[in-house]
This record gives structure tokens, C-alpha cells and sequence, in this order.
């Protein structure tokens, strides 16, 4: 990190120290030292894209972090806190989507500061940023931050209103799934030139303080494991024949889950891959698990259900999801979804529909990344 090359006085150090002390929970400290508000987006705030929880799941978040030893099992629980609540506020139709979001943010940036430090807060913070792109600019602590002026704040509300415009066009343009190639292209054109054109509308000493905030940049994009970790298989569930199966049981393998339904057929057309997956994984430590979420009232009744699995051939454990506790805990919304869990318990990746649908090669995708979590030498940060 760049130093803070401005002077200050005994006096100024005794204000900044008062000021953390009385506002630690809010601030974040800036990378020059000085201090820069630390606050989640506010839950009617659609335009900045929500990166704070990505961040902190992330390998490269946790080891920029710090996030060793005990560490690492106390932030694993959290997450697991924060994301199901995050599922729960999902699926519950009369919740505000961002608002839970601004709440677990909230906890989140409290609870690493607590436990890991300010330094910690600091770096989660600086990579939140750096994944918002250009558009962390729009946020009201960072425009107070870096003192815009009105006229600023107008030109770059105007470039994301002109992306926004394209990317609205584009949507209602995509009708019965054929998206128009243009609008799209026009829209990815105007999205990345945005991290580019936005910076540029702050004046020298404003890009200074803004790169000094930022810290050491990274490639967010490129980062591992950003997505939820798997929530648990519910409490006193039913399971076809005996074999029950918990989340936190399986901490240490990779583990498939699948949600199906035994009557709809592009579900069927899955069901022999999972028995070849099932017979050349389990060696490899990989676990699968099914979970019937019924779709007809044929796929209601535990026998029908239990016999389709026979005749399936399955032999690995199947929960059978009657009240869809399952489904709305994983914010599931499509039958065949095949989910990849890594060793840690994290979503690592995700399969919609029929593997093999029209030459699609699903399967091997999986396999894929299957292969790389086996593959990786040790499942911490």
C-alpha cells in the first residue's frame, strides 16, 4: 500500500483515534491511514452491484484477509449464518430482497471487525470496491469521501443512466429467449467502458486519494469460490430408505446435490449420469445426494417416489422434499439443478436443465470442475 504523504499533527491523530474509537463499527480505514465510511449499500440501491459477501467468501478475499488457523472455521460458520437468511429473504415474497442484503452486510462487516481487526475490515472493503468497478463512485460515502461536487455526481449518474437505458432496452427486447445480439453487445460495450470513463471524471488530487483508498488492486473476476455456501438439508426431513445425509457430515468432500422430480422428463434424462457419477466418484471421496421436490401430486406419495428411485436405479441418499423446504433453502427454481460443493461446504458451480440437452456436454463441465476441487491440495484459504 502507497503511504499517505500528508503531514499531521498530534492533535489530527488524537481526532482520528477518537473518531474510530466512537465510529469503529460504521468506518473502514482508507489505505492512506485516514478515515473513509465503511457502511453497506442502502436497500433501495440497484444500481451498484452487492460484492461485499462475494468478497468475503472468496479464497483470494479470505487470504487477503488473513484468514488462518480457527479463523477459518469461525468464518465459515458465519457465512453459513449470513447465507441462509439471505435464501430465507429470497424466496419470502413480501421481503425486500435489498434490504436483507444491507442487514447482512452490516453484521458481516461488524463481525470481521470484531474478530479479525481493522486491517481486515480495511482489505474486504478495498477488494468490495474494486469489484463494484467504476460504479462504487455512485456511493454516498465514497462521494463524501472524495468531496465530489454536484457536477460530478450528475456525470456519473449519467453514464450508468445511459447503460442502464441499453441494458433495459435489451431486456424487453428478449423475447421467447432470443435476446437481441446488438442491444447486448451495446450494453457490454457500455458496462466495461464504465470503469474506464467514470474515474475520469474525478480531478488529480480525487484519483489520488481514490487509488490510495483502493489499495492493492486485484483481479476480482478471476477470484475462487464466490458463491453461497450449501445450506443444510432440513431437520427431520424424510429419506428413502434409511439414508440420511447432513451437510456438515460431509465437510471434507466435494458433494453433488441434485434436485429432480421422478415424472418430469428431463429429469429422467439426467438419472443415468448421476448413477455413472455415482459409481466412478464415490473412490474419489465424491458424494451425491438427491432431493425429490414434487412437481405433480403423483410426486407427492413416498411410494410412487421410493419405486421411481428403484427403478432409477439410485444408490445414493434421496430426501424427499414434500413442503419444498429444501428447494426454497437453496433458492432453487428449476427442475433438473445439479449444484457442485466443494470441500468447505461452498457452491462452487451449478447446472440448469438436462445435461445432455441438444449436444451440451453438462456432464463434462461438472466432471471439470469436480476434478479441480479434488485436485486442490488443501481446501483453506
Amino acid at each position: 500500500m502507497r503511504p499517505y504523504s500528508r503531514q499531521t499533527t498530534p492533535v489530527r491523530h488524537l481526532l482520528i483515534f477518537l473518531a474510530w474509537a466512537f465510529l469503529g463499527r460504521d468506518m473502514g480505514l482508507g489505505a492512506s491511514g485516514e478515515l473513509i465510511p465503511f457502511k453497506p449499500l442502502p436497500g433501495g440501491e440497484t444500481r451498484i452491484q452487492r460484492t461485499l459477501l462475494n468478497m468475503a467468501r472468496s479464497i483470494e478475499g479470505q487470504r487477503e484477509m488473513s484468514v488462518t488457523g480457527t479463523n477459518v472455521t469461525w468464518i465459515d460458520a458465519l457465512l453459513r449464518d449470513l447465507d441462509a437468511q439471505w435464501a430465507r429473504a429470497r424466496v419470502a415474497s413480501q421481503a425486500n430482497p435489498h434490504e436483507a442484503m444491507a442487514r447482512l452486510e452490516a453484521r458481516l462487516t461488524e463481525e470481521v471487525g470484531r474478530r479479525l481487526g481493522h486491517d481486515a475490515l480495511r482489505r474486504l472493503r478495498q477488494l468490495e470496491l474494486q469489484a463494484q468497478g467504476g460504479r462504487a463512485l455512485l456511493r454516498e460515502e465514497v462521494a463524501a469521501y472524495l468531496d465530489l461536487s454536484p457536477g460530478q455526481r450528475d456525470k456519473l449518474a449519467g453514464i450508468v443512466t445511459q447503460t442502464d437505458e441499453v441494458a433495459a432496452r435489451a431486456r424487453a427486447a428478449n423475447t421467447n429467449g432470443k435476446p437481441d445480439a446488438v442491444l447486448l453487445q451495446g450494453w457490454q460495450r457500455l458496462r466495461k467502458a464504465e470503469d474506464t470513463s467514470m474515474p475520469r471524471v474525478l480531478n488529480p488530487e480525487q484519483a489520488t486519494r481514490w487509488r490510495e483508498a483502493m489499495g492493492q488492486r486485484m483481479d476480482t473476476g478471476k477470484f475462487e469460490r464466490i458463491h453461497p455456501t450449501a445450506p443444510e438439508f432440513p431437520d427431520g426431513g424424510r429419506w428413502l430408505d434409511g439414508r440420511t445425509a447432513r451437510m456438515a457430515a460431509l465437510r471434507g468432500k466435494v458433494v453433488l446435490v441434485h434436485f429432480y422430480a421422478f415424472q418430469c422428463h428431463n429429469c429422467q434424462a439426467n438419472f443415468r449420469t448421476y448413477n455413472r457419477w455415482r459409481a466412478s466418484l464415490r473412490e474419489k471421496g465424491v458424494e451425491i445426494i438427491g432431493i425429490q421436490t414434487p412437481e405433480t401430486e403423483a410426486e407427492r406419495e413416498p411410494e410412487r417416489v421410493a419405486e421411481a428411485a428403484r427403478k432409477a436405479g439410485f444408490d445414493f441418499p434421496v430426501l424427499l422434499d414434500l413442503d419444498q423446504r429444501a428447494w426454497n433453502a437453496w433458492g432453487n427454481s428449476v427442475w433438473p439443478t445439479v449444484y457442485v460443493v466443494d470441500r468447505r461446504g461452498y457452491m462452487r458451480a451449478w447446472w440448469v436443465g438436462e445435461l445432455l440437452w441438444q449436444g451440451a456436454r453438462g456432464d463434462q463441465v461438472i466432471e471439470r470442475v469436480v476434478d479441480g476441487l479434488l485436485a486442490e491440495a488443501d481446501p483453506a484459504p
